[in-house]
């Protein structure tokens, strides 16, 4: 009996364990309630975002550029500094990731505003969660990329000036 009751026990809470998930999706009356102001700011970002991508994007393709011309001058100086190009060749990888992360996110905000979010509460809440992943992602890249840049910074002061100032 005890083993019978314990069993239930532990099958009770494995179950609702189950079922519950880990985040609450908001009824669709909470959704409704809220929607047009979301919109609002959705409209905004969606304004803001583009022109801090176009500044972003202009800003890390001088950084490029930069550090092309930069390793090419060392090179051609007969300074061997494989770290630089090895940093040079992932900043560029992760630029490519950060256009295409943009585009995914551009598209999905893009979706998320023309949602009728009175009529379809359900959608608008799905192509939100959809905005906020795709968000996420390009904020990763965008991290990435500064640490890119620190650490190139860091590469050339050390070693770059070190093999220039023994010269």
């Amino acid at each position: 009996m005890k083993k019978t009751l314990a069993i239930l026990l532990s099958l009770t809470v494995l179950a609702s364990c189950v079922a519950t998930p880990a985040l609450a999706v908001p009824s669709s009356e909470v959704v409704k309630a809220n929607c047009r102001a979301v919109q609002s700011v959705l409209n905004q970002m969606e304004k803001a975002d583009a022109a801090l991508r176009i500044n972003r994007g202009r800003v890390y393709n001088e950084l490029l550029n930069l550090f092309y011309a930069m390793n090419t001058r060392l090179l051609s100086n007969k300074i061997s500094l494989p770290n630089l190009v090895s940093l040079t060749s992932e900043f560029e990888s992760v630029l490519g990731e950060f256009r295409t992360n943009y585009n995914s996110y551009d598209d999905a905000l893009g979706d998320l505003v023309g949602v009728r979010c009175q009529e379809e509460p359900i959608a608008f809440y799905d192509k939100l969660v959809k905005v906020r992943d795709e968000r996420t992602k390009l904020n990763g890249n965008i991290k990435r990329l500064d640490q890119l840049v620190e650490l190139y910074g860091d590469e050339f002061n050390t070693n770059a000036k070190a093999q220039i100032n023994a010269r």
